[in-house]
């Protein structure tokens, strides 16, 4: 199927393509013979002298007639339709002086011009405070003039990412949240809207995902291959759509970010100091330009992290009677280890034969290999028979502590190649790109075994609610090794893999004869997706023969584990040993049992997890742009057209055993068509920006959601039926900014913003007749998101000696969400959407020291929703300090100092109240030091 697709889509792109072609050979001879005669066109390029950077979004005007371009990606630009005469050259960066110059304009024929600009207020000694005014410089440019409303982040920012991990230059941004987990940004929250609700695109392009869903962790794309990274908040029609809350753009780079050769070395450590662990770090990147005219581009960039570190983690679960009272039915602390090796490599080739035609070719590869190890004991008390309860406490009989392992080596590779093309002939730009993307992800390993003490009496104490207390009030010696009988033995493997195919092409006609610019654009793009899972090995044993348990034991214990509870946690010194097991698993699977609820559980979960699905989206596009003095509108339409086919299991269960398992397959297709109008007006010299846009956008439900599946899971009593019929949500957003850029280089900026969404997904359940929880993903009401985004971010050069070293950015985010909710009456936000986001930087360069003093504070967050407000879940509030300096070494290296997480800010979870905390997570703070060496 997917080879009929690919050519189908090949097959669009001709056809279209075609026709352009045609029309631009007459359109062209016609004017080559009447408007060209008598005009011609000035090209070059913009750049930074002091560093050599290659500046896009820089301003070029021709004076006398009032023509202005901004600069491509490589620096470029191109003025046609200029009539023969002198001129003057006029180009506008932020942060860099203004430059004039005389061209004069050929009948017919071109000019190149490249423009070298500069700032009298430094010099090469100074290049560490260069350095730094370059990135704000570029970020406040690119965001000036770009189409829509976005935010970037500059190259200058993505320096200061040690671990790989894009969301450490994410999280501080206006209207983004992005989620921790251990000390790791993972997911990002845009706007209020959730990650699902959102797309990870690099260059324009969807990432892969294994996971099952719309959620694009944001540490599975190596940082050292990107130029910079954009938040796009307003889509314009050539752009996907896939995202209500908006797309973060990944930008890779190229040798032609630089006049000259790249070469940069990276080498690094960080201590993570829960676990007194050290990582290292390793990258070098290399490129150059080359050839008669320089005409060819290559950049290569490896980069190797190896992290070891530790989490200490508690985790709580309660039974909630009706009248709102929490008893504690489980509290599991567990030391956790991580090992992870990430290698992130690239290489990019570039062929520019001329200024009117460039190609090129990309390929990205990410290996992220881990060894995850959690060693717990689960208090679980016995909620049937429990007494003397209290806010603080109580008690019960006939509970157990188990002592657990559990133990995985996840692989995910991710690799992407892209081809493209680009082309200008007078006023038509043509270009076109094909690309592939798979993402895999298995577990070599992936076991957990669980020993028990049973008929355990005991009482818990949480006063201290974060850390609760439990005590044996009977003869049971849960510090005994010889007394841990085996409970259960699960191996569990669910390997996934999708894989991506697009092709796109488009079409630019300009129009700069006449008093008011114009141009119109259109284009198509076909993306064909096939993601499959299964689970060849999984089975969970609940016997044990001829071995006993406590020979397969190892004896451990930290005495740094969870030191902020003051002693309240309590690990057992012994833990199954997982490699005792999984070597006796090799050796003598005999040794291991099933009872009937074991062979029940290991035949639901090998079918359950059984799918593929295609999702083949076939889009198309027109929209124009018209200039009229210092007023920009831009407006058009998308339309999107989606297939899926899936298939899956449908799982019988009858009298505690699998009684027919059924291949079944559908199949649901749908047409989107989301307008957009975008109007940005320029006052006082372009240091006022006012925008405007209105924009309606989708999001698909996750391919997990969509598949034709019944899932049995007797043991909970529980049947998930997948929902093939889901549609996507739609949102129509409405935006309004004002910027104002401050001298010598800042912005100030306020924007409201607000989302009517309809067809939220979400889970809905019911009894069956035959008793089972049957629960399933349909579409629900919808909701609201209304914002307020402020940003002030300045370098505040202009103060006196050394106070010009400053330099600060503060952004404030206020948000109202709402959210229908399936059985909930009363008023509840978004899942994700925090009241407010709060992030400060200040920082300081001077000579050759940097500093970075850098908070991000959010308030508590919805993460689901139960039945009523007792069994709401909650991401708690948090405020995180980092510290990082820089300090630069003969005049081009630099050596840095981080401290990440400077207060060592725990992740916590609750239920219904912070009282009721469901993880605590430390996982302490981290310390970098390494070297940046650039020839």
């Amino acid at each position: 199927m997917k080879t009929v697709h690919s050519f189908l889509a090949i097959a669009i792109a001709c056809a279209i393509a075609a026709p352009v072609s045609s029309v631009y050979a007459q359109t062209a001879s016609t004017e080559s013979a009447t408007v060209n005669q008598q005009s011609g066109s000035v090209t070059g390029r913009v750049i930074n002298n002091a560093t050599g950077s290659l500046l896009q979004a820089a301003s070029v005007r021709v004076v006398e007639v009032n023509r202005e371009v901004t600069t491509g990606r490589d620096g470029s630009f191109v003025l046609t339709n200029i009539p023969a005469g002198n001129y003057t050259l006029e180009v506008n960066y932020g942060g860099l002086d203004t430059q004039q110059l005389p061209v004069a304009v050929i009948a017919g024929g071109s000019v190149r011009q490249d423009i070298r600009l500069s700032n009298q207020l430094h010099n090469v000694e100074q290049m560490l405070v260069l350095g730094r005014a370059e990135g704000y410089a570029s970020t406040i440019n690119l965001q000036r003039n770009a189409d829509s409303i976005r935010t970037v982040v500059s190259a200058d920012a993505l320096g200061q990412i040690r671990e790989g991990n894009i969301g450490d230059a994410l999280v501080r941004l206006p209207g983004l949240s992005v989620e921790t987990r251990a000390g790791v940004q993972r997911t990002a929250t845009i706007r209020g809207l959730a990650p699902q609700y959102n797309t990870v695109t690099v260059d324009g392009l969807r990432m892969t995902n294994v996971d099952g869903n719309r959620d694009i962790a944001l540490d599975s794309f190596p940082a050292n291959l990107l130029a910079r990274v954009e938040v796009i908040k307003a889509p314009t029609p050539d752009i996907s759509a896939d995202a209500i809350g908006g797309t973060v753009d990944l930008v890779t780079r190229s040798a032609y970010d630089k006049d000259g050769r790249t070469f940069e070395v990276q080498l690094g450590t960080t201590l993570n100091d829960i676990r007194d662990s050290w990582n290292k770090q390793a990258g070098i990147t290399l490129g150059d330009t080359f050839g008669e005219s320089e005409q060819f581009g290559l950049l290569g960039s490896v980069f190797y992290f190896r992290d070891e570190r530790g989490y200490d983690v508690v985790d709580t679960a309660y039974t909630v009677n009706s009248a709102d009272s929490y008893f504690i039915n489980r509290a599991l602390y567990y030391d956790r280890s991580e090992t992870k090796d990430k290698v992130g490599a690239g290489l990019m080739f570039d062929y520019r034969p001329s200024d009117e035609t460039s190609a090129y070719v990309k390929a990205v590869y990410h290996y992220d290999y881990r060894e995850l190890l959690r060693r717990g004991t689960d208090y679980r008390p016995n909620a049937a028979t429990q007494f003397d309860v209290s806010p603080d406490g109580a008690s019960s009989t006939g509970g157990r502590v188990d002592a657990l392992t559990f133990y995985r080596d996840p692989k995910n590779v991710f690799q992407m190649y892209t081809a493209g093309i680009e082309h200008r002939a007078g006023d038509w730009v043509l270009d076109g790109r094909t690309a592939y993307s798979k993402a895999k992800k298995d577990y070599p390993v992936t076991l957990q075994v669980v020993n028990s003490f049973n008929g355990v009496d005991m009482s818990y104490d949480r006063s201290n609610r974060d850390f609760p207390v439990f005590t044996i009030n009977n003869a049971v010696d849960i510090s005994n090794p010889d007394a841990v009988v085996f409970r259960q033995f699960d191996t569990n493997q669910v390997p996934r893999v999708e894989d991506e195919v697009s092709f796109d092409v488009n079409a630019l006609r300009e129009f700069n004869t006449g008093r008011f610019p114009w141009s119109i654009k259109t284009g198509l793009r076909a993306t064909l997706k096939d993601a499959t899972q299964a689970q060849p090995d999984t089975v969970r044993y609940t016997g044990l023969t001829g071995v006993t348990p406590a020979s397969l034991l190892e004896h451990y214990s930290n005495s740094d584990f969870m030191s902020e509870a003051n002693g309240r946690a309590q690990l057992l010194p012994f833990f199954p040993d997982w490699r005792k097991y999984h070597a006796l698993q090799k050796s003598n699977a005999a040794a291991f049992t099933q009872n009937a609820a074991a062979t029940l559980f290991s035949a639901e979960t090998l079918a359950n997890a059984d799918f593929t699905i295609s999702e083949d989206i076939y889009a198309g596009y027109l929209m124009g742009t018209v200039e009229i003095d210092q007023l920009t509108i831009l407006g058009g339409v998308r339309v999107e057209t989606t297939r899926i086919d899936s298939e899956a299991n449908e799982v019988t269960v009858n009298n505690g055993q699998v009684t027919h398992v059924a291949r079944v397959s559908d199949s649901n297709n749908y047409t989107n068509v989301l307008p957009s109008l975008h109007v940005r007006y320029a006052a006082m010299d372009d240091r006022l920006i006012l925008r405007s846009s209105i924009s309606k956008a989708i999001s698909r439900p996750p391919p997990g959601d969509l598949i034709p599946s019944k899932q049995e899971n007797a043991q909970m009593n529980q049947r998930i039926i997948g929902n093939p019929a889901l549609e996507p949500a739609e949102s129509v957003n409405y935006d309004l900014t004002a910027e104002y850029f401050l001298p010598p280089l800042g912005v100030v900026s306020a924007g409201v913003f607000y989302k009517d969404i309809d067809n939220f997904v979400f889970s809905s359940s019911r009894i069956a007749a035959d008793g089972v929880d049957e629960r399933t993903r349909v579409n629900g009401d919808g909701g609201k998101v209304r914002g307020l985004e402020f940003v002030w971010s300045q370098e505040l050069s202009f103060l006196p000696g050394f106070l010009s070293g400053f330099g600060v950015e503060a952004n404030y985010t206020w948000l109202d969400s709402e959210g229908v909710y399936p059985g909930r009456n009363s008023d509840l936000p978004l899942v994700n959407s925090p009241d407010y986001i709060i992030n400060g930087v200040l920082s300081y360069a001077q000579g050759p020291l940097s500093v970075r003093l850098s908070m991000n504070k959010m308030p508590d967050r919805l993460e689901s929703v139960g039945g009523r407000q007792a069994l709401d879940k909650y991401n708690a509030a948090s405020t995180i300090w980092d510290l990082a300096f820089k300090y630069r070494v003969m005049d081009q290296h630099n050596i840095f100092f981080n401290i990440k997480n400077l207060t060592n800010e725990p992740t916590v979870q609750f239920q219904g109240s912070r009282g009721n905390p469901t993880s605590v997570v430390y996982y302490g703070a981290q310390y970098t030091l390494g070297v940046d060496l650039s020839f």
